[in-house]
C-alpha cells in the first residue's frame, strides 16, 4: 500500500511542531477525507486547535496524548464537540528529525471517530499503533520531513 503524509493547508509549520495527515487507499485512514468535508466553521475550529498545539500550546478538551500509557504513549488525539457528539481526530506523534532537529515534533492524523462515550475504543489505538512503526509509513514522513541538513 502507498503512504503519503499530507501538510494542512493554511496550516503552518513551527519549528517546534506540525500536525499533518497520513493518506492511502485504505479507507478506513479517513482523518484527510473528513477534514475536506467539513463545514468551514468546523474547519476553521479544528484548524485553530491545530495551530494551538502546533504553538506549544495545552488545553486537554481540544487536543491530547497518553504519555502515562505505555501502549498509547505515542497516540494523540484532536477532539471537538458538534451537537453533543464527541468528533476525533486520531492520529500518533513521532519526530522525524533525530539528528537536525530532536525536539520537532508531528503529530500524523490517521483516523476519524465519532463517539458517544468519554472512553476512546482500543480498536483505534491498535490501528494507530500499527501504522506508526510500519516502515512504508515511516518512509512516507521522512519524504516531508528529510533529516539532513539544508
Amino acid at each position: 500500500m502507498a503512504y503519503s503524509v499530507t501538510l494542512i493547508e493554511g496550516l503552518g509549520v513551527t519549528k517546534q511542531r506540525c500536525v499533518a495527515f497520513l493518506e492511502c487507499t485504505d479507507k478506513s485512514i479517513n482523518a484527510k477525507r473528513v477534514f475536506d468535508a467539513l463545514k468551514q466553521k468546523q474547519k476553521d475550529d479544528v484548524l485553530s486547535r491545530f495551530d494551538y498545539w502546533q504553538r506549544g500550546g495545552v488545553f486537554d478538551r481540544y487536543f491530547h496524548g497518553w504519555p502515562n500509557n505505555q501502549e498509547r504513549k505515542e497516540c494523540f488525539v484532536f477532539r471537538w464537540k458538534e451537537q453533543r457528539n464527541h468528533q476525533r481526530f486520531y492520529g500518533f506523534l513521532t519526530k522525524p528529525k533525530p539528528k537536525t532537529a530532536p525536539g520537532f515534533l508531528v503529530c500524523v492524523l490517521v483516523r476519524y471517530a465519532q463517539k458517544n462515550t468519554e472512553e476512546t475504543d482500543s480498536a483505534e489505538f491498535n490501528i494507530i499503533n500499527r501504522l506508526r512503526i510500519n516502515p512504508e509509513v515511516i518512509e512516507a514522513v521522512k519524504r516531508v520531513f528529510p533529516d539532513k541538513e539544508k
